[in-house]
């Protein structure tokens, strides 16, 4: 197995899930660990790297959020994917709003491949911020004007692959609401389309 291949680590604690996402991603060439809990997520943590952690938001003992600021402070490094139900849906959107989570996916999970999709996103952001370290962002033009918090989580899900329905859906918003702030973000950025606008906001360092 291709060690460029990224390394998960599993959170969640009904046992049958964990398992089935654990053999579908190491089918589908991931390296995996696993844990049913927080603590034993944080002791996995101590021994070993990982790229991406894929995490149950609502578990005993620590909460998903009280586990996701525990990570970040071990490895700052790593990008994290909740697994929400419906009544912490808004926990999982504050968590990618102040950017400490890459992305959420809902329970249950009907198509396992929008998992593989979500953490091939996640491991690519994590290595373009690997190379942004090394080479260091570039300076916000003066022509450039600043761009909203909403439109920093736009750009963020556009970043994601997400269409304007799927961004509408996980903001609670209009379809045309967000193609307005589409609108607003290209002129702001001096571009005329999507891919332009997330480009020069990984150059700028504001995604």
């Amino acid at each position: 197995m291709s060690e460029a291949n990224p390394r998960i680590l599993l959170i969640d604690d009904q046992e049958e899930l964990l398992e089935t996402l654990d053999e579908w991603l190491r089918f589908s060439g991931y390296r995996t660990e696993t844990a049913s809990g927080g603590q034993e997520a944080l002791e996995q943590l101590r021994r070993a790297r990982f790229d991406v952690v894929v995490t149950d938001l609502q578990m005993p003992g620590i909460t998903g959020l009280e586990l996701l600021s525990l990570l970040k402070q071990q490895d700052p490094t790593l990008e994290v994917i909740f697994l929400t139900g419906q009544g912490t849906m808004a926990d999982a959107i504050e968590a990618l709003r102040e950017g400490r989570a890459f992305d959420f996916l809902q329970k249950p999970l009907r198509d396992l491949n929008h998992l593989n999709a979500a953490i091939d996103k996640a491991f690519a952001q994590k290595q373009a911020k690997a190379r942004s370290r090394q080479t260091g962002p570039l300076a916000l033009p003066e022509h450039v004007e600043p761009l909203s918090t909403r439109e920093v989580e736009i750009i963020l899900l556009l970043a994601r692959g997400l269409d304007n329905r799927e961004i509408a859906d996980r903001l609670v918003l209009s379809e045309k609401t967000v193609k307005n702030h589409l609108t607003r973000i290209y002129e702001k950025l001096k571009v005329s389309n999507r891919t332009q606008a997330v480009i020069l906001c990984q150059q700028y360092g504001i995604i």
